[in-house]
């Protein structure tokens, strides 16, 4: 674990130093929060207060990973590869999220990215990720149903439009709760906080480094988004975490192709299965 606390606070001091050069420049590009004439009087003194913070998020977590696979490449490399496909999909939903960002906020296109267009990245993103899964390093299709207490194999045709489709259809369930000074952070905190001890638990080295460089992450972002927020995330760093979290769920099946033990197996069904239904 003593690597693991080191990878969290280089990803914690790489966010908070980021974000000292970084918003300055979204406040001089004027890529300001803009909040609804609908909603709370108390919201509308958020106007202004710079967003794309996801940005900072973003590189952070890049220094982390790196770090990590720089240390585990030589040693673990099985440990170091499965990494990369975390990364990859994180960073990828959170490019979408930015382009978006940067149209909106930039650009001054108030339409953004347009819908077909954004899903049509997504759907890319999460298509190769899948395939990756399950053609790459060969993800069984078993999955526990926990109302039914029992396991069901899906066949293959079946079980990757299903994984794209719960990929996708959660896809918002973070950028809804951004605006609100550190809740989006905080909440995303304590979700990968839970997924990397239960990763610690049952040893899942992977998850446990990218975890614990999301937590560095979100923690030193926090520090400028709690009241009064000096920055928002917007939607690079909200779609950038919730895939986070759904990917960090999933991976929990991919382990078994390292540490091949039936219980391990069914462990990891169930927990990927729990996760991703309360995340």
């Amino acid at each position: 674990m003593y690597f693991q606390t080191k990878i969290l606070f280089v990803s914690f001091i790489a966010t908070v130093i980021i974000s000292i050069f970084v918003i300055p420049i979204l406040r001089r590009l004027k890529v300001g929060q803009i909040e609804r004439d609908d909603g709370p009087e108390s919201h509308f003194k958020k106007q202004g207060t710079p967003t794309m913070g996801g940005i900072i998020i973003a590189i952070g977590i890049i220094i982390g990973t790196i770090g990590g696979y720089i240390y585990y490449a030589p040693r673990e490399p099985e440990v170091a590869k499965n990494i990369l496909p975390l990364l990859f999909i994180t960073i990828g939903f959170g490019i979408i999220g930015f382009i978006d960002d940067f149209k909106k906020l930039v650009l001054k296109d108030t339409t953004g990215l347009k819908p077909a267009y954004k899903m049509l990245g997504l759907l890319i993103i999460s298509v190769a990720y899948t395939l990756y899964l399950t053609k790459g390093i060969h993800l069984g299709t078993e999955t526990f149903i926990p109302f039914a207490k029992n396991y069901i194999t899906l066949p293959m045709i079946l079980y990757i439009p299903f994984v794209i489709f719960v990929m996708l259809g959660t896809t918002n369930a973070i950028n809804l709760t951004d605006g609100i000074d550190g809740l989006s952070t905080s909440i995303s905190a304590i979700i990968t906080t839970c997924l990397t001890v239960i990763a610690i638990i049952l040893d899942v080295k992977e998850v446990i480094i990218f975890g614990s460089i999301i937590v560095g992450a979100c923690l030193g972002f926090l520090i400028f988004n709690l009241n009064t927020a000096k920055v928002f995330m917007g939607d690079t760093g909200s779609l950038l975490l919730r895939r986070n979290n759904i990917s960090n769920s999933i991976i929990f099946k991919n382990a078994i192709n390292i540490i091949n033990y039936s219980l391990n197996t069914s462990t990891r069904n169930f927990i990927c299965s729990i996760t991703g239904g309360i995340f």
